[in-house]
């Protein structure tokens, strides 16, 4: 278990992420700030499956 690692959709996911708008318009109407993230190295990956990436970001690295 990393308390440090990051969850990241594959933008090749969009099953997924079509799933995941609806609730980030929720949070927007409720006054939540939603912010998307988009990198092609966001660190360390630790999983991976087609949809998604687990990472541990850079700056958690030893």
């Amino acid at each position: 278990m990393n308390p440090s690692a990051a969850t990241w959709f594959k933008d090749t996911a969009t099953h997924l992420l079509e799933r995941v708008e609806p609730h980030l318009k929720f949070l927007e109407r409720h006054g939540l700030e939603v912010v998307r993230l988009a990198s092609d190295d966001p660190g360390r990956i630790i999983y991976e499956d087609t949809g998604q990436i687990v990472v541990v970001p850079h700056e958690y690295i030893n």
